[in-house]
């Protein structure tokens, strides 16, 4: 094919289909610029709606807080109730356990004539008062003591002989003693 058509034209159709082509990529370029805006506003009131919700959403929550106070500050009170009352019952002795596993360690004809015992004791000396008929039996009592386990530590104080003891008592004996803390244990 041969081109019959002057240079000068040639050129104003060349620069023509140019012009078509820089037009056509400016319209595109605008059209997208366009639609990117129009996301951009979308997306932006789609938070902004959320946003709204989110916040309507804890408002709404707030109120029903404030209605669960009450609940709330009476959970903790007794919270605080339970925990003081573990520490209570933590810290009590059990006492009559405690005089059973004397009674059972001292020796069947003795009789103990006083005892204090308190939480501050254990692990700390202390004395027990006790009466019997014989010096040996105030011996064997220490023996049997010790080896009950429920004290840390005994020794004999003194042994005194009485004149007119009740029903043949005639002895008082003194035992320095320290309760284990094992005596504690149920």
């Amino acid at each position: 094919m041969i081109n019959l058509l002057p240079p000068d034209d040639r050129r104003q159709l060349a620069a023509a289909r140019t012009n078509s082509l820089l037009r056509r990529y400016a319209f595109l370029l605008a059209l997208f610029i366009v639609v990117l805006v129009l996301e951009m506003v979308a997306f932006h009131a789609a938070i902004s709606a959320e946003n709204d919700r989110n916040n309507q959403t804890i408002a709404e929550n707030a109120a029903k807080t404030a209605d669960y106070m009450p609940i709330k500050m009476r959970a903790t009170q007794f919270t605080s109730d339970l925990a003081t009352a573990k520490y209570i019952l933590n810290q009590q002795v059990p006492y009559t356990s405690i005089f059973m596993k004397i009674a059972a360690a001292l020796p069947d004809d003795m009789v103990l004539d006083s005892l204090a015992i308190d939480p501050e004791t254990f692990g700390t000396p202390t004395t027990l008062t006790a009466h019997t008929k014989s010096f040996q039996r105030a011996t064997d009592g220490k023996n049997q003591l010790q080896a009950s386990g429920a004290f840390a530590d005994v020794s004999i104080q003194s042994t005194t002989q009485i004149e007119n003891g009740d029903n043949g008592y005639s002895y008082v004996v003194i035992y320095n003693i320290t309760f284990s803390k094992e005596l504690l244990k149920s």
